[in-house]
């Protein structure tokens, strides 16, 4: 029973976004940059094809014939902007690597596990929360983010536990755990183990203010993801972006708190298949822009730490659609 729920859990977690047919679908010209409805924003490449970058699970519900993917981002940036972190492969192991972030070859293998998952810098930039997979199980453990070896495990349930945020003064950490049928949004603090329950929902990202929280939740009604914000004051929760024929997932809010950045799902054309760009909407549910357009996948997006560019990994720029991470300029 306890494998079952395991299994729910993470097909939960991979929500569903869409729903089309796959047979005429076109082919893929993966090598582009970049695409003219992409107005000019400059991209670079952040990895290179041998480091082995990591994306999420992609794939499509054989029973709805709905596309869904693993929501929690693969890449964090440092607060000081100085480094970014990718999930690599390397002898059959899914690790955490750290690059400086301005680019440049150099690139350090932060943890030696078996696989791990998402991550996400303490806000002094010190420690780095991650999920790590054993056995099939998901939990939230941490590491220092410069040095030594040692890890600390932040949950020890059986339940699947992902997707950690820091609170931002760095005393607590957000997550999402499932209990066999949906995910809800929990917090640790980290001294003195307190637990505490919040609402439905997955891949949370708290503001500056420690007050205002955005997360993904499936419609009940259509199982596409929406963007929700959540009041930890008042408790009231606000619906800030769905769509009866796209799914939205992976939140994450500007440094300025006043805009989101996510992913969402573009139904198929003459020219593409339905696949996942990035957008952008404000915190108050308007401005919802597009800002990728490539027929490949691009997900997991954050923010640089002055908010001026996007990281994201995609399928762009290489013949065989393999992820890398990306960087794009970002004009508000």
């Amino acid at each position: 029973m306890l494998e079952i729920k395991k299994k729910l859990g993470q097909i939960f977690l991979l929500f569903a976004v869409l729903q089309s047919v796959l047979s005429c679908a076109p082919a893929i010209n993966y090598l582009n940059i970049s695409v003219p409805e992409e107005g000019g924003i400059k991209f670079a490449q952040f990895t290179t094809d041998d480091e082995n970058a990591l994306g999420p699970q992609i794939q499509r519900n054989p029973i709805t014939n709905l596309l869904e993917w693993y929501a929690p981002a693969f890449i964090a940036v440092s607060p000081d902007g100085n480094k970014l972190t990718f999930i690599g492969r390397k002898d059959n192991k899914d690790n955490m690597y750290i690059k400086n972030a301005a680019g440049g070859k150099a690139t350090v293998q932060r943890t030696f596990r078996e696989v791990v998952r998402d991550m996400a810098f303490s806000p002094d930039g010190s420690k780095i929360a991650f999920t790590d997979v054993t056995g099939g199980d998901y939990n939230i453990f941490m590491i220092n983010a410069t040095e030594g070896a040692a890890v600390q495990q932040v949950t020890t349930t059986t339940l699947t536990e992902v997707g950690p945020c820091f609170a931002p003064d760095g005393k607590s950490i957000y997550f999402a755990k499932s209990d066999g049928n949906r995910y809800y949004i929990w917090n640790v603090n980290m001294e003195t183990s307190l637990l505490t329950q919040y609402s439905e929902g997955f891949t949370p990202s708290v503001a500056k203010d420690g007050r205002r929280l955005v997360i993904t939740r499936n419609s009940k009604s259509t199982g596409r993801g929406e963007i929700w914000l959540i009041d930890l004051i008042s408790g009231s929760e606000t619906l800030v972006l769905s769509d009866l024929k796209k799914g939205y997932s992976s939140p994450q809010i500007s440094p300025d708190s006043n805009l989101i950045v996510c992913v969402g799902s573009t139904p198929k054309s003459i020219t593409a298949p339905e696949n996942l760009n990035i957008y952008t909407i404000k915190l108050d549910g308007t401005g919802l822009t597009q800002l990728t357009f490539h027929p490949g996948h691009d997900v997991s997006p954050i923010w640089s730490s002055d908010g001026k560019s996007i990281f994201f990994i995609s399928q762009r720029g290489n013949p065989t659609g393999k992820f890398n991470v990306w960087r794009m300029e970002f004009k508000k």
